[in-house]
């Protein structure tokens, strides 16, 4: 459509939606998630060790790459393919998401994935209608479950110490067997368990004991007064039991300490992936109930209750500067609570707890940097609420009668494809319509 040149001295040259300007532009929505999600990286590096960072600068230098090939086939400027973070948006939620031991080539092949197919094939940017990072996340899942699951390492506090650079590049990219050093990471994570376990069961032993001597002592006192009445005997009896319940009740904790410490060492790898997967055979088997509770002083779990607390720190920062809204992640949350903890109370032995449903995995991930993609999810704000915790019972309903431990990126690709729908049933009213009877007529 030509302008003339009037209209172009003017300045009322027409130009595509939409007309509104605002501060909050796309590229700075991109750096303030990445800055959102610093926190997380510096926990996993902390307790995974160097891997993450290495899946990150691989799934960063592949992703530019893309969207510079996809710039160069459509005739876009080069420049502005350089300019654009969402790129690296999707390659940091993609390495928090995969194993730190990843060979390069898989972690090389699933941001490929992410960002070709899932997103420049459907127009680029805002046009893509599954989430990039879960979309890679999955195909690798799917693709080589094998190298998947075994290139996932123990957890451990300062695990960099271990698994630095040097030693994770070699495994990385030379080739080299993972074995070793996960049985390092192993052999450091069980010493610190066989001491935080021999700690815990010495403060039970000094609570049986601090309980039974002060009992004897009243007791003995209260026996002394033969001159006193007869009363008294009852009394010394009340106490003696008194003092008793309270030895048989630390016992109980003192042995359950000693069961979870021998427990610990027949573990294999104690990991976020690792721990649902394991739940998942007790599931089959019926018997989730009698698995060993989650204690996150344990330095085994411990990793994960930093990462919640690093990914709900993002999250916050993220509504605090107006590029989420907290309805969102709050719903997708309100659905795994709700529909996990009557999940757990009708049925133990076939679902673990809501707060373990809510730390394990990609919860917590999912609830601030993945549901609240402005991309995949409803147009209208009372579909995306909706939707989001629609893909929470999703999860739980995975999770407990699916074939994939952790539920999160199905439920979400799930959820993407019924974002249409929801917009459908949650339609903005036309303007002028419903203010008087007839609307515009």
């Amino acid at each position: 459509m030509q302008i003339s040149v009037q209209s172009a001295k003017q300045n009322l040259g027409i130009e595509p939606a939409p007309h509104l300007h605002c501060a909050m532009s796309t590229q700075k929505i991109m750096v303030l998630v990445l800055l959102s999600l610093v926190p997380a990286l510096g926990v996993f590096t902390y307790f995974f060790g160097a891997g993450t960072l290495i899946q990150f600068v691989l799934t960063a230098i592949t992703a530019l790459l893309c969207q510079l090939l996809a710039a160069l086939l459509r005739g876009r400027p080069l420049k502005r393919a350089l300019q654009d973070p969402s790129g690296l948006v999707t390659a940091l939620l993609l390495a928090l998401t995969l194993p730190p031991l990843m060979p390069w080539y898989f972690t090389v092949i699933g941001t490929v994935f992410a960002m070709i197919i899932v997103r420049e094939c459907f127009g680029g940017l805002g046009m893509n209608l599954f989430n990039p990072a879960m979309s890679g996340f999955i195909f690798l899942v799917v693709s080589v479950p094998g190298v998947f699951y075994n290139t996932w390492i123990t957890p451990t506090p300062n695990a960099l110490s271990i698994a630095s650079p040097s030693r994770v590049y070699e495994v990385v990219f030379t080739g080299a067997q993972p074995d070793d050093l996960i049985a390092e990471l192993k052999v450091l994570n069980r010493t610190q368990e066989e001491a935080y376990f021999a700690q815990q069961a010495q403060l039970a032993e000094q609570a049986a004991a601090q309980a039974e001597a002060p009992a004897e002592a009243q007791a003995a006192t209260a026996s002394g007064g033969t001159s006193e009445q007869a009363a008294a005997d009852g009394t010394a009896a009340d106490v003696a039991g008194q003092a008793e319940a309270a030895v048989s009740g630390a016992a109980p904790q003192l042995e359950s300490s000693l069961q979870i410490a021998e427990h610990a060492a027949s573990v294999d790898v104690l990991t976020g992936a690792t721990f649902l997967e394991s739940i998942k055979t007790a599931r089959k088997a019926g018997n989730v109930d009698e698995q060993l509770k989650l204690d996150f002083l344990n330095p085994s779990f411990t990793a994960y209750l930093w990462l919640a607390g690093a990914y709900a720190l993002g999250g916050i920062f993220l509504i605090a500067t107006h590029v989420i809204r907290f309805q969102v992640p709050l719903s997708f949350l309100v659905g795994i609570v709700a529909l996990g903890a009557l999940w757990h109370y009708l049925d133990p032995s076939m679902s673990i707890s809501a707060l373990e449903h809510v730390l394990m995995g990609g919860t917590m991930l999912g609830a601030f940097y993945i549901v609240t993609d402005p991309v995949t999810t409803c147009g209208t704000f009372k579909g995306r609420i909706l939707l989001s915790f629609f893909i929470g019972l999703l999860v739980i309903v995975i999770r407990v009668h699916g074939s994939y431990s952790d539920s999160v990126a199905f439920a979400v690709m799930l959820g993407n494809c019924m974002a249409p729908l929801m917009d459908v049933m949650t339609k903005r009213r036309p303007f002028g319509i419903g203010y008087r009877k007839g609307g515009l007529n």
